[in-house]
């Protein structure tokens, strides 16, 4: 643990320290949720089903122990919390097994009283093992809240997420990170860190957005490739968390060095770059006088060519194959319907390779997609980029899209480098 962050933790700080009693109450109140979910679920013939939610009996009673703010104690937190878990694996199965008793009205001979607890001592072992076991794989929110000091690293190091999640880059961006940029999935909507000047939201699904300060932060953690990165603050409270696989993480891994922010074993080749200086300032100016137009490269125009000519001349084809005379009125209208939609998509893809383009006039930029639609805005507006399947989606500050850039356009370094320009990475 770096000496830098110790002096930052008021230890006597009673509201941090949590309360033994409390713990004990929390832990008990998840033990009696867990029982009697589990109660519910045998008496609608789910036994298999409740039986398999001992894994999770772990968590819940961890979560009810940070609910009810136990003592930020590993040990007293793993007793509290480990104990209660095998009582509720042990509750439940007394109780399922003596329930028979208080619905039957028959009495329970000697031989019924030992089948019973022949069957509650294999039960028993089951449940505990299950028990045991979903305690130990669960236990890593519990160990992040218990162990407090270490509670950045808990977390940072948590595994599952794949490994190639978390892959750190191993240089940074030559250029400054714009004012305004976000930390976001490449894949999927989700958790955003949105940086804005000297403040940042962290943005999570279903969950409430938090906000704080650069000042706020007192160090980050890097985690392994299967784990992810964490921004704490002196009382090693979880700020936000994210992976060096998100888009912009580089500018955010840039953004934090420079601040001058404490990073934990932070990689020999990341350095800011310098500041601006005269050449610089020339080549701002070459890049404000830029005038360049990228199309669609000649094999995508081909393609499109070729892909409109053939349903051209299906069209003309099935005019000329099919004899009109012998078919219904609506079966004519419904051929001559399809016919035209085809030489129609057949005229569409002849245009693509025509006007499909980016042009570029300084700091203004014009896109056309494939199908006409035209957005000219400034590149200024541009607030990040992302990635899909055949395009290179521009959007604004405020998330919402600019444009739909081709990624069969020729020459696209150029316009990568454009874009760089302006701390936009593509």
């Amino acid at each position: 643990m770096p000496n830098y962050l110790n002096s930052l933790y008021n230890e006597t700080n009673p509201e941090l320290q949590g309360s033994i009693l409390w713990g004990i109450l929390g832990s008990v109140t998840g033990m009696i949720v867990c029982v009697l979910i589990m109660l519910l679920c045998s008496l609608f013939q789910m036994r298999s089903f409740s039986t398999m939610l001992q894994l999770f009996v772990g968590l819940v009673i961890g979560w009810f122990y940070r609910l009810f703010h136990g003592c930020r104690s590993k040990t007293a937190a793993y007793v509290t919390v480990g104990l209660c878990t095998l009582s509720a694996s042990v509750l439940w199965v007394v109780l399922l097994a003596l329930l028979p008793i208080f619905v039957s009205s028959t009495p329970f001979t000697a031989a019924d009283w030992g089948r019973l607890w022949g069957k509650i001592w294999e039960l028993l072992l089951l449940c505990v093992g299950l028990g045991t076991i979903g305690f130990f794989f669960t236990r890593r929110n519990l160990l992040a809240y218990a162990d407090w000091k270490r509670g950045p690293w808990h977390i940072a190091f948590a595994g599952g997420n794949g490994y190639s999640y978390n892959l750190l880059p191993e240089n940074l961006p030559a250029v400054n990170p714009p004012v305004y940029f976000a930390v976001q999935s490449r894949f999927a909507p989700g958790t955003q860190i949105i940086v804005e000047g000297s403040s940042l939201r962290w943005r999570r699904t279903l969950r409430k957005d938090r906000v704080f300060a650069v000042h706020d932060i007192a160090g980050v953690v890097l985690g392994p490739g299967n784990g992810c990165n964490v921004l704490h603050d002196k009382n090693y409270q979880v700020l936000a968390k994210f992976a060096g696989s998100m888009e912009h993480a580089d500018l955010m891994f840039l953004w934090l060095l420079q601040r001058a922010i404490p990073i934990v074993n932070v990689p020999a080749g990341w350095h800011s770059p310098a500041e601006a200086s005269h050449e610089a300032a020339l080549v701002e100016t070459s890049v404000l006088q830029q005038q360049f137009t990228l199309r669609l490269k000649r094999s995508a125009r081909i393609g499109f060519t070729g892909i409109g000519l053939f349903l051209l001349s299906l069209g003309v084809a099935l005019f000329l194959v099919l004899d009109f005379s012998v078919l219904t009125m609506a079966e004519r209208t419904a051929i001559v319907f399809l016919e035209l939609a085809v030489m129609g998509m057949g005229i569409v893809y002849l245009q693509i390779g025509k006007i499909c383009r980016v042009e570029v006039n300084g700091e203004q930029m014009s896109v056309v997609s494939r199908f006409g639609r035209s957005a000219e805005f400034s590149v200024r507006d541009v607030f990040c980029v992302s990635r899909s399947l055949g395009w290179i989606v521009l959007y604004d500050r405020e998330f919402k899209t600019l444009a739909k850039v081709d990624s069969y356009l020729e020459d696209l370094d150029r316009l990568k480098g454009y874009l760089a320009f302006y701390g936009i990475k593509m």
